[in-house]
């Protein structure tokens, strides 16, 4: 049996909400891959519709942990960013990352819906545009697409001309070859995935668009799509199988009636994951 890779997850913990690493470490394991998690933020629940959220910025803890794993001499294969509380966290990961020399993607969590998340200033999109320029593969949303490439974002309806034109551009101004653009509004009920690989070129992928607002999705696509690239997948075939997978756990989480602040009702939907996953993995990578 071969031996499982490990990677490094850091990103934010919620106590209450299936979100960040909550939502993601069931996924990766579905997908046969250990995850160390490296904390950088502590919160009591995640901050969409719950009062009196505690906050802990958790960047001694943080540092303190990657001292420790060097250490210990662990080999690593990779490092996904999620959630990092700022520009001090950032440089804490670019240095640990070039030490180590693994394989590094970035989900740039900093803004959505044409504006930066509160606490975060034109000199944190800095120092995340230095981080991406380090990275294997990058998800940005629309509005994060468009900080880092620092096109003017527009609230308008998508075309596929646009989506490519942006994600050259970004491809220029970072330098990563592969960027996998998130929750795209494409219609009123169509949402898109666009898929940029400076060999292979431009794709666009699309799926149901639900009306109501559910929390920890894209948590959910970095957690598919970074296992599918640590283990040598097409991304152009897992993604499809990605949103087939959030679709259906949408719709079940809508039928389940749940408070959908808690998160994405996935459960019943990885068995199915984890046979269609395995299935890619037995079947040679045709690139």
């Amino acid at each position: 049996m071969q031996k499982p890779q490990r990677i490094i997850l850091a990103s934010d913990i919620s106590g209450l909400g299936k979100v960040a690493v909550t939502a993601a470490l069931p996924l990766f394991a579905i997908c046969q891959l250990e995850v160390a998690v490296l904390p950088t933020v502590l919160l009591s629940s995640h901050t969409g519709g719950f009062s009196d959220v505690f906050i802990e910025d958790y960047t001694s803890g943080m540092q303190a942990f990657l001292k420790q794993w060097q250490s210990l001499n662990i080999q690593f294969s990779g490092l996904v960013t999620g959630y990092l509380k700022s520009s001090q966290q950032i440089a804490s990961l670019m240095k640990f990352k070039e030490k180590e020399e693994i394989p590094l993607i970035v989900d740039p969590i900093m803004g959505d819906n044409g504006k930066l998340y509160q606490g975060f200033d034109t000199s944190y999109v800095d120092s995340m545009r230095s981080l991406c320029q380090k990275a294997d593969l990058i998800l940005p949303n629309l509005t994060e697409a468009c900080l880092l490439a620092e096109v003017a974002y527009e609230d308008k309806v998508l075309t596929e001309e646009f989506l490519q034109l942006l994600t050259q551009r970004l491809a220029t101004v970072v330098g990563t070859r592969r960027i996998v653009l998130t929750g795209l509004p494409l219609s009123d009920d169509q949402i898109g995935i666009a898929y940029f690989d400076k060999e292979e070129g431009f794709q666009l992928f699309s799926g149901k668009r639900f009306p109501q607002q559910f929390f920890g999705t894209g948590d959910m696509v970095t957690a598919l799509l970074s296992s599918a690239y640590f283990q040598g997948l097409d991304l152009k075939k897992v993604i499809p199988m990605s949103m087939s997978f959030i679709e259906k756990c949408l719709e079940t989480t809508l039928k389940s009636q749940e408070d959908i602040r808690y998160g994405v009702f996935y459960q019943p939907h990885l068995g199915d994951l984890f046979t269609e996953f395995n299935q890619l993995l037995e079947v040679p990578n045709e690139k």
